[in-house]
């Protein structure tokens, strides 16, 4: 289920990559054959569980059990947003831009598909003991990941920060009509970058606390989290290789960061300071790869050093603050 979940968003993320690099004229794309077999590949297993109920006379809860119940919901919710989606573009044509993220019909087909990818994680919460080894934690990890990915796509116009010099607009010294409209222009490129930084550190440590809140994670969890909840819009939304390699590199490096607070974690929010340190400094790491990749191998940047500064230490600031929520709840069992 885990892998069937990722699946079906990396067929997601093609298909809107096939999209923007291609002019698309038919629905028979090796993109579209990507996205619909992974989600043929989730139906058929949640399906073969309710012909096995149908065989001994179970009734589908009982097949299906409390960690995948939602997941069977997730089907039925998925199927009415699809048809209602397709009543939608019949009568009222298809939408753009801001418009296709938030379609009420596009947002009860990402509810449906979070309910179903989401079963692995239910599924390892609701096992006493919890899963203790890497490879026992790994399908709640690919799980993750996949909704990460699934929240990066609800949200992927604040992904990314553009901080590569060529992207940035120059402000002359003259003050004129031009250079008020690039003034203001300049305001709203960094008002977006700040944003983009903030909305990735609370998305990548919120994933992050809850998988520490409910599991031992082990060394190298976070880094397989990161790189995989990171990895397709990053690839997707590229303008270059060097855009999709940056983003990987500092997953990666965040991602080291983390199993290295893993690899001396004490038991479960037993060290506030711990926990504190390891929600600041993880962003902190993230953001600042980010931008020291891209002044290195990118061009340089239009990031003036105030803000970069003011940008790094506020990614870590707010997934801080997060923590203090994450913090508060009383941990799960056999988790502390």
């Amino acid at each position: 289920m885990a892998l069937a979940g990722y699946w079906t968003i990396a067929g997601l993320y093609t298909d809107a990559g096939w999209h923007i690099r291609h002019d698309v004229d038919t629905f028979f794309t090796w993109a579209h054959a990507l996205l619909y077999s992974g989600l043929l590949l989730l139906l058929c297993l949640i399906g073969s569980r309710y012909a096995a109920a149908l065989r001994r006379h179970e009734t589908l809860s009982a097949a299906l059990g409390a960690a995948y119940r939602w997941s069977g919901v997730g089907v039925l919710v998925f199927l009415l947003g699809g048809i209602a989606d397709m009543i939608n573009h019949v009568y009222f044509g298809f939408e753009a831009g801001f418009d296709a993220l938030l379609s009420p019909t596009h947002q009860v087909i990402g509810a449906g598909v979070l309910l179903i990818i989401s079963g692995p994680i239910r599924s390892a919460v609701a096992q006493m003991p919890r899963p203790a080894t890497l490879a026992q934690q790994l399908p709640a990890i690919v799980s993750a990941a996949a909704i990460l990915e699934l929240v990066h796509w609800g949200t992927q116009v604040f992904f990314r920060v553009d901080a590569a010099r060529s992207l940035g607009v120059i402000v002359p010294h003259e003050i004129d009509a031009n250079a008020l409209t690039l003034m203001t222009i300049h305001f709203y490129q960094q008002g977006g970058s700040l944003i983009a930084v903030i909305l990735q550190s609370l998305l990548m440590m919120g994933t992050a606390f809850y998988l520490v809140r409910n599991f031992r994670l082990q060394p190298g969890a976070l880094t397989l989290l990161f790189v995989l909840g990171n990895g397709l819009i990053a690839i997707t939304h590229s303008l270059g290789w060097l855009d999709a390699v940056c983003v990987l590199t500092a997953s990666i490096a965040a991602g080291i960061a983390g199993d290295a607070f893993l690899s001396r974690a004490p038991p479960y929010f037993g060290s506030r300071r711990w926990f504190a340190s390891f929600a600041f400094v993880v962003p902190v790491v993230y953001a600042a790869a980010l931008l020291l990749f891209t002044i290195a191998f990118m061009g340089g940047t239009w990031w003036d050093p105030l803000f970069a500064v003011g940008a790094v230490f506020y990614a870590g600031l707010f997934s801080l603050l997060l923590s203090f929520v994450a913090s508060a709840m009383p941990p799960r069992a056999d988790t502390a």
